[in-house]
């Protein structure tokens, strides 16, 4: 398997480190980075990799995999691994290996082998130990702070190899001792790692093998340690450009990993609920340093914690117990702080609060009333009641049934127009014409829905040419005035709805259907990569290269429809 690291990073399991090929910015030129997720830092960047050759910088092509990255030139090469979450292992063969760090403001030298790095843009301290060479250290001082600081591992006189460690930390000033592994050792160490966690990934048909094992490595290096604001084990939607947990992407990618690592799942699900706020809202958004309360996310929680009871038994009655309370004051709060004109039917005050950001539902104002939202509502209570049954609280079970039917008639009452769902303006009640696929989420709700409703939907999906392409279903119909071919959520193609309603034409009964479905949107991945999303009638990748819930959504719908 090959990385392209122009697209998704080299990173392993825990860091909030990773390798890129990145290019210029500001002063910092193109060329292959050591970056820092941390969200607290004024320089992502922290130092620029460059091969020597005589002392002289020489080209270099990068060749990454799940366990190491090399650095390939005319003259030798260099090759990079982790020894754990906050060090790297690094030989070179024939060539020096220099680490150009942006901004630092001083080094250190302790004796011939070690060195202590400063990099306050990045706000790391960086231990760099010679294991075999030569340790250089080339800087200048300017009075105040250091103009430059370059750092060489180089054979030493007679040697063709280098060898060495570099060690990134940020919680002390204050180095703790130690010794690390050789660079053999940690190499495999990192490959029995990797290999290990994709043979207990979800199997996939055979012509995906190759896409699998690259969304197989990238939900592997995406996982981030605890760190600050980041309770527990967890995964990040990307380590490219989105880094940090969105409260319905986490979802997805706990699904995906749930019969792998229940536990992990387990982990990555209740994250956003450690952040929950006194009145039951849930943070946008999480990183290690800040939370975003500006919107919350559509109320998928439910949905993703009975997928994952009804795949794994791992999930007991004090995990359950642990569960209940939040994601009751989750639903609760829907009812209690979104619904603005009291009818009983609760509401988005933005696009965010959705997920479908710039849907063409919202194009007509807020707040807005969605057969989407309500249909999470009922599924999420539904699930309210499987779960206080199993913890033998029969009264609010009960209740939990009765108010998810109430939902239910009154999402009938209240969203059908001329035989179809639509959405509503909050307040004066004002139905909105739109072509979102959006509309067709309500699908979940399976033979709950009337006959003729979802039939009308299910005929309306398959036509080739109107939300369907060979690629799978856009997220505006492409005769749609509003159809952009990288309009965000007017137009291109995502993960999510094709999993939910891959997974809602299954379970209706139209397997066939939900198979060619799944079949579509893997080849696209397999085709393109494991992008945001996808450009609909070419399935050119767009946007973010590397998030998570595409490679999770991808073996999920490989795994369990295509």
């Amino acid at each position: 398997m090959r990385v392209d690291v122009s697209k998704i990073p080299f990173s392993y399991p825990g860091s909030y480190f990773a390798i890129n090929r990145m290019g210029t910015y500001e002063d910092e030129p193109e060329g292959l980075y050591i970056r820092s997720l941390h969200k607290d830092v004024y320089r992502q960047r922290v130092a620029r990799l460059v091969l020597l050759h005589e002392g002289n910088p020489v080209p270099f092509a990068e060749e990454a995999s799940a366990a190491s990255i090399a650095l390939r030139s005319e003259f030798g090469s260099a090759v990079i691994c982790f020894e754990d979450p906050t060090t790297l292992q690094v030989q070179t063969e024939n060539v020096s290996i220099r680490f150009e760090f942006i901004r630092a403001s001083h080094v250190v030298p302790y004796g011939a082998k070690q060195c202590e790095v400063n990099s306050d843009g990045s706000r790391e301290h960086i231990r760099l130990t010679s294991a075999a060479g030569d340790l250089i250290v080339n800087t200048s001082w300017n009075g105040d702070n250091a103009d430059y600081v370059n750092i060489d591992f180089a054979p030493s006189a007679g040697a063709t190899s280098a060898e060495g460690a570099l060690e990134l930390y940020r919680d002390s000033i204050t180095w703790k001792e130690r010794t690390y592994s050789s660079f053999t050792d940690s190499l495999q160490a990192a490959t029995d790692l990797f290999e290990a966690y994709e043979q207990s990934a979800l199997p996939l048909p055979e012509r995906y093998s190759e896409a699998r094992q690259l969304a197989v490595y990238l939900n592997w290096m995406v996982q981030v340690r605890p760190y600050e604001n980041i309770t527990r084990p967890t995964m990040y939607a990307s380590k490219s450009g989105m880094c940090g947990i969105w409260s319905w992407d986490h979802c997805f990618h706990a699904m995906a990993v749930a019969e792998q690592d229940p536990e992990l799942a387990w982990h990555q699900w209740m994250l956003v609920f450690d952040h929950q706020d006194q009145f039951g809202a849930l943070p946008d958004t999480i990183t290690d340093n800040y939370l975003v309360r500006g919107y919350v996310k559509p109320p998928i929680h439910g949905f993703a914690l009975k997928w994952i009871m009804e795949h794994t038994d791992w999930v007991t009655n004090d995990h359950l117990l642990e569960a209940y309370p939040s994601l009751a004051k989750w639903t609760e709060w829907w009812f209690n702080h979104r619904d603005s004109d009291k009818d009983g039917m609760p509401e988005y005050h933005n696009g965010n609060d959705c997920g479908w950001d710039n849907s063409t539902i919202f194009a007509d104002g807020m707040p807005l009333e969605s057969p989407d939202l309500a249909t999470y509502l009922i599924i999420q209570m539904e699930t309210l009641e499987t779960i206080a049954r199993k913890l033998g609280m029969l009264a609010e079970a009960n209740s939990w049934k009765i108010r998810s039917q109430q939902l239910f008639d009154n999402l009938l009452e209240h969203f059908v127009d001329e035989g179809r769902l639509k959405a509503r303006r909050a307040g004066n009640h004002e139905f909105v014409e739109s072509k979102s696929l959006i509309l067709y989420l309500p699908l979940l709700l399976g033979e709950k829905l009337p006959k003729g409703i979802r039939d009308r939907m299910i005929e309306e999906l398959k036509v080739e040419g109107a939300f369907l392409t060979e690629y799978g279903l856009a997220s505006e119909r492409l005769d749609s005035a509003w159809f952009e071919e990288d309009g965000y959520w007017r137009g291109p193609i995502w993960a999510p709805p094709m999993f939910l309603l891959s997974h809602a034409l299954s379970q209706l009964g139209e397997e066939e259907f939900a198979k060619d479905l799944a079949g579509r949107f893997c080849d696209l991945v397999a085709k393109s990569g494991m992008a945001e999303n996808f450009q609909a009638k070419t399935g050119r990748a767009l946007r973010d290269p590397g998030i998570t819930w595409t490679s999770s959504i991808f073996l999920l719908l490989g795994s369990k429809y295509a």
